[in-house]
């Protein structure tokens, strides 16, 4: 099963980087939407070794590239420097799977780039393709962890959210909304990860909350 030389790589994340660059992103800060998507590719990557995965018929080399470019369609919502992904969320997937081609047609064969479309329009639906359940668990499991607290943070930084209204939120609504996504995922092992993470999210919450109140002291 042969993936993305390292050239092809390196290629592809220039292409993304020159993208997603010298810009604002609600919710994650300076050209966050490129970190995002190479973190996606190397969830992939790491997603695909596990038993429950490795054994699947996927094309290696579309799952790469449609988890590097998922979010190509988003660089259609930039203006003036600045990228709302709540406000523009809908419609980027069908964006991306219009756009893609231009970025990918001398890395794949026909073939290849139309099944790259296909797992990109749908990667916010429920997929058949194993490539999009693959590309759709890996970039939902961004959404669990104390990393994704870097977005809260940067959100609540940039709408003036008090401390408070945050940790209120997070065991509240985000707790919950994190629990619809949960049930999201397609893989047991993807269930796993995100559990673990959702875990380490709270102690982390829970360690920052009794700081703020000095609960530890």
């Amino acid at each position: 099963m042969e993936g993305l030389t390292e050239q092809e790589y390196t290629t592809l994340l220039e292409r993304l980087e020159e993208e997603f660059s010298e810009y604002y992103e609600l919710a994650g800060g300076k050209n966050y939407r490129y970190h995002h998507l190479v973190r996606t590719h190397r969830y992939v990557k790491k997603l695909v070794e596990k038993p429950e995965i490795r054994d699947l018929e996927f094309n290696l080399k579309v799952l790469e590239v449609a988890a590097l470019f998922h979010d190509i369609g988003r660089t259609e919502d930039i203006e003036d420097g600045y990228l709302d992904p709540i406000e523009a969320h809908e419609g980027h997937a069908e964006t991306g799977r219009e756009i893609v081609e231009q970025f990918i047609d001398d890395i794949l064969s026909e073939e290849q780039v139309e099944e790259v479309k296909q797992v990109i329009g749908n990667h916010h639906s429920r997929p058949e393709k194993v490539e999009t359940r693959i590309v759709r668990d890996a970039d939902r499991l961004g959404l669990f962890g104390p990393l994704n607290l870097w977005r809260m943070i940067h959100y609540a930084s940039d709408k003036e959210r008090p401390l408070e209204d945050s940790i209120e939120y997070f065991w509240g609504e985000g707790r919950e909304q994190k629990k619809e996504r949960f049930d999201e995922l397609n893989y047991e092992c993807s269930k796993k990860i995100a559990r673990k993470r959702m875990e380490k999210a709270e102690e982390t919450m829970k360690t920052i909350e009794e700081e703020h109140l000095g609960k530890d002291i």
